[in-house]
């Protein structure tokens, strides 16, 4: 089995306050977590940590994420000085990347939560969500310290339930999700390779 890393990120404002979702990159970054299958260690980082995050994702192996492409990386292109984010985001999605989500979506033709596939696939389960996360930084923001060490901690099971979604998926090459009209499915997949669409590259960005 290759190499790979597996990355998530939780942001410090909503769509709504930067304006909606054409302004992902103005969202700003409260915690990154990368796993690492080199050393099978999880990596934590905060806003100040931006450049070793960043190093840590161009180091070489594959890089697995749920809506990293059209999210994750947005977020840190938005840290480049405007004239320099196309270029930033270039880089971001020439990495060997492989985004379940986009794979998922092409297979069955529309977006599905990350958590409406790992219960079913894995009997696990998101801790927390998106918006308790923002509702958290607001807090830490406040004073509320601990509030970060929370973000850290969920974004990490993300990253974990993200990881072992792409091996129960390599191994098996299927998982289940959960469909709103028809109950449980089960869809084959084939992740031992790099599937994310080169159209990606050609989307506008910002």
């Amino acid at each position: 089995m290759r190499d790979f890393l597996v990355f998530d990120l939780e942001t410090q404002r909503s769509a709504q306050e930067v304006g909606g979702w054409d302004h992902i990159a103005d969202m700003k970054l409260s915690v990154g977590v990368v796993y690492d299958s080199r050393d099978q260690r999880f990596y934590t980082y905060f806003e100040g940590d931006l450049i070793d995050l960043i190093a840590h994702l161009k180091s070489g192996p594959l890089v697995i994420g749920y809506n990293h492409l059209r999210f994750d990386y947005l977020v840190l292109a938005g840290y480049a000085p405007l004239e320099e984010r196309e270029e930033a985001m270039a880089e971001y999605l020439a990495l060997d990347n492989l985004d379940l989500l986009v794979d998922i979506k092409d297979r069955i033709g529309k977006r599905i939560k990350l958590d409406d596939l790992v219960r079913p696939t894995l009997g696990a389960a998101k801790s927390a969500d998106g918006l308790t996360a923002l509702q958290w930084y607001q807090e830490y923001l406040e004073g509320q310290t601990e509030r970060l060490g929370m973000i850290a901690d969920y974004c990490k099971q993300d990253v974990e339930v993200s990881r072992d979604l792409y091996l129960h998926g390599l191994k098996h090459k299927r998982v289940n999700y959960l469909d709103r009209d028809r109950g449980l499915i089960e869809l084959a997949v084939d992740w031992g390779h790099n599937l994310a669409p080169e159209d990606e590259t050609q989307l506008p960005l910002f």
